[in-house]
């Protein structure tokens, strides 16, 4: 029996197909285009006119004339769709159809053949049943003629897939309503067809009851097409794509298999296995088409499996990496290193700006803290640990495409709570910036210049670049906090040699300022103070003089004066004696009336230094010699003064003479200030000297300076 519901949604189905397909012609646009998704319609049309026809049939004879008439249409339909998926929103329709001319040569080749067997019994063996309860018994070709249908409609998914997923992201989203409305007619199409491949026949009641998901398809595609003409629908190609490499071939390939597998297999069940293997498979392939429309999820997954495995790679990664590479500079501050990022992101991506957040750190900060380091100032100053794009990034350590991000239930609270930063910039992905297991920041990556959309190989470059930069941006970072840490550290070891001197140079004025209360009219003690006065005024030059030698080279005034005088008041400065009293013996070997032309205020510093380390390195007792000559000129034709001062105190490691000798405040000593001897060292390079130093640790140090004599006065180096 046929039910008025049966016959009124059928009906309501053809006449909106019919419907779109002349309104199609109305609004014109690409002769080739409207002709074809005008006729295409039409034939889905005349298909629901064939199951009116069968539902009113009055005999088995006239259902079967309209069941043969049925396959003949599909048969023309399902060229007419294949050629539309072609051409649809092409800006050429033209260039499709030549560059797919054998393809569609074959398609119609295969179209007329069917047509021509529709009407025969191989096909079409007989109707039986009468009304909405009558079965389309299928001849011996009939499966063959449903598995050519079930391929068509296939690659009809596959072209619009591709015209999609080639589509800039503006004209995406004007197709994407469209392309969802195609694809709800052919997945019922297909589940009908492929009913009938599994069963030996086509029941009537398919046909109706796929009427209603047609109903709705042409809806949603009526409304897209009176919002816009066909004309307005182009789609320039935004990146290379391998032909028909996407994961629906793979889904194509896995459900064609399973349908020839179920076609030999279901025969030989007994009717409630094969009911029960019938429904389960529909179940999968329909629970698993809903779940690909309906999850964000599944769906960005299988999107970044296509970007991975089926696209050709947009980008050469060797020459990519390479420019990464050179564009960033590890030495250089923060700033200047997130500036250098933008002009990199922006040229790579095509992105306008970016904006970059790090950890921060410091007492008060709450953990998990991330501060603004660049960026636009509209954009919060901080992000908290609890901020849900801070856990996310801190959890996925993969970006994150922001556009998907508010059809996904689980991360839309990420756009929420930033929408206004997402706004300020405006944001499109957002890239975690890991060091090992630790997060140290994140990128923020602006919209491209153009309408194209981030693809997942964007995103994924992204991810593998970000982890380059975050270990540049934090080498920078905690190398400037080292040099800030350094500075301090310095200064405090130059203030304490300071105050120590100008303590002590405190206390004697301060003993003068008391006594002149009480002898200032004493003239000896006035002889007395306005020496000490004088001894504290040379002695504060003296320790300015060398507080600056620490920063510059010493300027050099050349005099001559005897090298024995010299050594003889250096030991009284260091507090030396050749009488051995205080446990230290000292030895002096240095020719009577021997005489240089030096700077002899620096080569005394140069011999203080020298021996009151030596003493120090004693302990308290030991032995220390110095030794001065004059040796003969060399291969330069110079003379020059050789200084040796060795000792039998610690001595020095092999680690500490490679790294620390003559560095600024480096010692070896408890209370040292590691000053003394990069001003030896200073004094020689001024003079154009050497100096070389031997050492093991207990057994004591050796110091040799040579000084050349027969020069002309040095140029002064600032």
């Amino acid at each position: 029996m046929t039910s008025p519901f049966q016959v009124s949604l059928v009906t309501a189905s053809a006449l909106l197909a019919a419907m779109i397909g002349l309104f199609a012609l109305l609004r014109r646009g690409r002769f080739v285009t409207t002709l074809l998704f005008s006729s295409a319609f039409l034939t889905l049309a005349a298909l629901q006119a064939g199951t009116i026809g069968i539902l009113h049939a009055g005999s088995p004879f006239a259902a079967r004339t309209w069941a043969t008439y049925l396959a003949g249409v599909s048969a023309l339909a399902s060229w007419l769709w294949l050629a539309l998926s072609l051409v649809l929103a092409r800006p050429d329709p033209w260039i499709q159809i030549r560059q797919s001319g054998p393809y569609l040569l074959l398609a119609l080749i295969g179209c007329a053949a069917m047509f021509v067997v529709a009407g025969t019994p191989y096909v079409v063996r007989e109707v039986t049943g009468a009304g909405g309860q009558s079965v389309v018994v299928l001849g011996p070709m009939g499966k063959l003629y449903l598995m050519y249908l079930v391929v068509v409609m296939v690659a009809v998914v596959m072209n619009f897939e591709r015209m999609l997923r080639m589509a800039p992201a503006e004209p995406q989203r004007r197709l994407r309503a469209m392309f969802m409305a195609f694809l709800i007619g052919i997945l019922t199409n297909l589940m009908v067809v492929s009913g009938g491949l599994l069963s030996g026949g086509v029941r009537v009641s398919w046909l109706v009851a796929s009427a209603a998901p047609m109903f709705v398809s042409g809806t949603v595609t009526a409304l897209a097409l009176a919002r816009r003409r066909l004309s307005d629908m182009s789609v320039p190609v935004a990146r290379p794509v391998i032909y028909y490499s996407s994961v629906s071939l793979t889904l194509a390939g896995a459900f064609l298999l399973t349908m020839a597998v179920m076609a030999k297999v279901l025969p030989v069940l007994s009717p409630e296995w094969k009911r029960g293997v019938s429904v389960t498979f529909y179940l999968l392939v329909g629970g698993g088409g809903l779940l690909l429309l309906l999850s964000p999820r599944i769906t960005r997954t299988v999107k970044r499996f296509i970007d991975r495995n089926f696209y050709a790679n947009r980008y050469d990664y060797r020459r990519e990496w390479e420019r990464v590479s050179a564009a960033i500079t590890p030495t250089a501050r923060p700033e200047d290193l997130c500036r250098q990022i933008e002009i990199l992101v922006g040229s790579l991506f095509d992105a306008e700006r970016i904006a970059i957040y790090l950890l921060e750190e410091g007492p008060g900060v709450q953990p998990g803290t991330f501060r603004r380091a660049y960026g636009p100032p509209a954009l919060p100053d901080r992000l908290s640990a609890g901020n849900p794009l801070v856990r996310a990034l801190d959890q996925q350590r993969a970006p994150l495409l922001l556009r998907e991000l508010a059809q996904d239930l689980d991360l839309m609270p990420i756009v929420v709570e930033n929408r206004e930063a997402i706004a300020a910039l405006p944001a499109a992905v957002c890239a975690p910036l890991p060091v090992g297991e630790m997060l140290v920041g994140m990128l923020w990556v602006a919209e491209k210049r153009t309408d194209e959309d981030f693809t997942y190989e964007d995103v994924e470059f992204l991810g593998a670049m970000s982890r380059q930069l975050a270990a540049a941006l934090w080498f920078a970072r905690q190398a400037e906090q080292l040099a800030e840490t350094r500075q301090l550290e310095s200064l405090n070891r130059l203030s304490t040699f300071v105050l120590h001197d100008i303590k002590n140079h405190v206390s004697g004025l301060s003993l003068v300022v008391e006594n002149a209360r009480r002898h200032l009219a004493n003239p000896e003690f006035q002889h007395d103070a306005l020496a000490v006065v004088e001894r504290t005024v040379l002695n504060l030059r003296e320790l300015m003089a060398q507080v600056s030698a620490v920063a510059r080279a010493p300027e050099v005034k050349l005099e001559e004066f005897g090298v024995r005088d010299v050594v003889r008041e250096a030991l009284q400065a260091a507090g030396l004696h050749g009488d051995g009293a205080g446990g230290v013996r000292v030895s002096v070997r240095c020719p009577d009336g021997l005489k240089v032309s030096l700077d002899r205020r620096l080569v005394l510093r140069l011999i203080v230094n020298l021996l009151t380390n030596a003493r120090e390195a004693l302990n308290g007792s030991g032995e220390i010699g110095l030794v001065a000559d004059l040796l003969p000129a060399g291969e330069d034709g110079r003379r020059r003064l050789s200084i040796v001062v060795n000792d039998n105190g610690r001595g020095m490691s092999d680690e500490f003479l490679r790294h620390g000798l003559f560095k600024p405040f480096a010692t070896t000593k408890a209370g040292g200030l590691g000053i003394g001897l990069t001003q030896c060292r200073s004094i020689v390079e001024a003079h154009g000297g050497t100096i070389d130093v031997e050492s093991q640790v207990g057994t004591g140090s050796r110091f040799r300076v040579e000084l050349p004599v027969d020069q002309a006065q040095p140029e002064v180096r600032t």
